[in-house]
This record gives C-alpha cells, structure tokens and sequence, in this order.
C-alpha cells in the first residue's frame, strides 16, 4: 500500500461525499459483525487543482543537445537590436567651418611678422614666407569647404544656423581681407576688388547671422565669445580698406564693429558671471576677447593716417588689461584635449601684437618696443603649440571625424 493509502475505520472522518450516503449494509450484520475495512486514496482538493493546472500548462522541452538558458546567458535578441559600435569612417561632410579659425589665425599671424619687420627695419623676406603659407592654407580650406558645400548642402545649412559653428563663416571672409593687406602697395588694383567682394560677403554674413539671432528663440547661456566673429570682424574692412582709398565707408564700419563690441561684451560678461562656466572646448575662445579693443586700436589708428591719440590708447589698454585678466585661465585651459578651437587663442593675439607694433612705431621709446617684442613672441609661442598639435591631430585620423559641435547648457 503506498504513503497515499491508508485504511480507514471511520467511513464520517476521511470519505468522501459518496461514501457517506452509502447505505450502511457493510456494518448491517450488527454488532458481533466485524467491521470491514474500507481502502479508500486521498485527493485533497487544494491538490487536485494544481494537478488540473499543471495538465494544462505546456511545459518547455529540454533536450541534450539545447540545455535550457540560464540567468547568465546572454540575450541573443537584444545583442542583435544594439547600435553598431564600429568607427564612424571619416568623412567631408564632418569638416567644421571652425577650421576657418586656423586660417584666421595662420593670416594673422603672417601679418604680425610683417608690421614687426617692418617697425624693426628687418628683412621681410619671413613674413613673405608666412604669407604664402597662410594663402596655401586659406586656398586649400576653401576648396574642400566648396566640395562640401556641393556635396552636402543641408550638412551646411545646419551648420550655419548653429548658435557656436555659424559664426565661423564669417572668419573666412576676414581672412581674405587680411591677406589682401599684403597687395595693397604692390597690386592696388586687384587688392581692392578682393577687398570689396570680401567686404560685401562679410557684412551679409553679419546681417544674415544678426537675423538668425532675432529670429530664434535664443537662451543666454548660448552667448560664447565667438559671437564676436561676424559682427566686431568689420573692423578689418577699415584697416584694409583706408589704405586703398575707401575712408568714408571704413568710418561707417568701424562705428559698427564698435557698437556690437560694447553689446556684445555687456551680453558675454554677463553670462560669463552668472551662468555655467563655458564648456571645455569653448573656453579657448575667451581669447576672443581680446581681439575687439585690438582691432579698434588698429583701425582707428589706420583711418587717422597712424596718429596714436587718447582713444586710441584707451583701446590698447583695454586689449592689455584683457589679456591680464586671462592669463590666470591658462593653465587650466591647457589642461584640456586638444581640439580645433585651440586656434582661438591666434588671431586675438595676434590683434595684439599689431596693435603693440603699431604703437611702439608711432611713440617710440624702450618700453613701447619691449612690449611689441614680447607681444609677438607670445603669439609666436601660441602659433607653434597649436600648429605642432593641429599636425598630430591630423595624423591621428581625427580632422573629418564628427565631433559635436558644443553648445552650452540652457
């Protein structure tokens, strides 16, 4: 008899509904009778409910040769819907128009090296070299931005109407000018058909990027020093300009470049103050800020025939007071990866440099010259890093990656 068997005496303690009622003619021979014994099998009833549900419920087939899965094995399917992770290959399209910014700089930079030769009484056979340089450069981003631009045209839109790359179109125009400076006595004629068509395109640059800004809704905290770029940039149209004949025309563009220095100042200060520092590949850019009061210094000096008055020493004050305040930021800034925006700290000091050249020319004196000195060796300094970094840039793979393109927190 198995465990679920057991013998019964009393039919009333463990039959069932039918044993019950049945008539009693087992136990009816009385009592001298004996008593039969009654085998009856237990099934609870809580039991023979899972027993009904287990019929119905189809278990999985295990077999040898397919174990069933574990907790630790991998989920097949959700492996198969991850995103790729294999390299995003290189490409035209991901070429930032804030490459400009290293031609602006290269352009720059050659300038530097002409007024200092020139204040020096030194060969300019260096800034002749420096100029080409910069030309090949500026050439060569200007053809592959052009491929771009037929090949990827809604990759430019985008990017133009972004609140940090937009303002970067703007940098080559401004560098087509300043190369031009270096025909101005040579090639006057093809200097100012140059000058004009870089003029023209830079000032519809600045309207075009001052109406995107009125036009979308903007937060504070996208406020970055490179918004400087389009507007305050027309203060080049004077200093090549002036030379060429066209004083009139760079009056009025220097009481634009001017004015958006002022607001534009009040606006990025503010931010700087009370909204989240700037992010790690912009914060090179706050050299920037030294390129406006350069720039005045140099273009109001050029439209006064190289007169170096009161207000033209309070702009080169400001530039220097500028660049004191930011040095503290140096080490800090240095401390960051390297990315194209290193090229922010070129042409602002380059700016610079002029503008101490230009001063030291006009005034004379052993002080005036210490600082020019010292002003184009630090540009020099800053030229040769980011160059020796851009070339290592290069080589890695890394110039026609896709980046994202930093815009601060709102």
């Amino acid at each position: 008899m198995s465990q679920d068997d057991r013998a019964v005496t009393d039919p009333d303690d463990a039959a069932g509904p039918a044993e019950r009622d049945a008539p009693a003619a087992e136990t009816a021979a009385g009592p001298s009778a004996p008593v039969k014994t009654v085998t009856v099998k237990a099934k609870p009833r809580k039991a023979a409910k899972r027993k009904a549900k287990a019929k119905k419920a189809k278990p999985p087939v295990s077999t040898p040769d397919a174990p069933p899965k574990t907790a630790t094995e991998p989920n097949t399917a959700a492996v198969a819907e991850a995103p790729s992770t294999a390299p995003i290959p290189a490409s035209l399209q991901h070429m930032p128009a804030g490459l400009f910014g290293a031609g602006l700089g290269i352009a720059g930079f050659a300038t530097a090296w002409r007024e200092t030769l020139v204040a020096f009484e030194l060969s300019p056979v260096p800034a002749i070299i420096l100029a080409g340089i910069a030309c090949g450069v500026f050439i060569a981003l200007l053809t592959l931005y052009a491929v771009k631009v037929l090949r990827h045209f809604d990759a430019v839109k985008a990017e133009f109407r972004h609140p940090i790359q937009g303002n970067f179109f703007a940098a080559a125009t401004m560098t087509a000018m300043i190369l031009t400076s270096n025909l101005v006595t040579t090639l006057p004629g093809i200097a100012t058909v140059i000058w004009a068509v870089a003029a023209i395109a830079n000032l519809t640059v600045t309207i075009v990027i001052i109406s995107i800004w009125m036009s979308r809704d903007g937060h504070i905290s996208h406020a970055a020093p490179v918004w400087f770029i389009p507007v305050v940039g027309n203060l080049i149209i004077p200093i090549v300009g002036a030379p060429l004949g066209y004083t009139d025309i760079g009056w009025m563009m220097f009481a634009v470049g001017l004015l958006f220095w002022v607001v534009l100042f009040t606006i990025v200060f503010y931010r700087l103050l009370f909204e989240a520092r700037l992010e790690g590949p912009l914060r090179p850019s706050l050299f920037i800020l030294i390129a406006p009061p350069s720039l005045c210094f140099i273009a109001y000096a050029v439209l006064n025939g190289g007169l170096v008055d009161g207000p033209a020493l309070m702009f080169l004050g400001l530039a220097l007071f500028t660049l004191l305040i930011l040095l503290p930021q140096v080490p800090s800034m240095l401390r960051l990866p390297f990315g194209l925006g290193w090229w922010s700290y070129t042409f602002p000091l380059a700016a610079l440099s002029v503008a101490c050249t230009l001063y030291a020319d006009a005034v004379g004196g052993v002080v005036p010259a210490a600082l020019a000195l010292a002003a184009i060796a630090l540009v020099t300094l800053a030229v040769a890093v980011v160059t020796v970094q851009t070339i290592r840039y290069i080589l890695a793979g890394k110039i026609f990656l896709p980046t994202e393109s930093p815009l601060p927190r709102p």
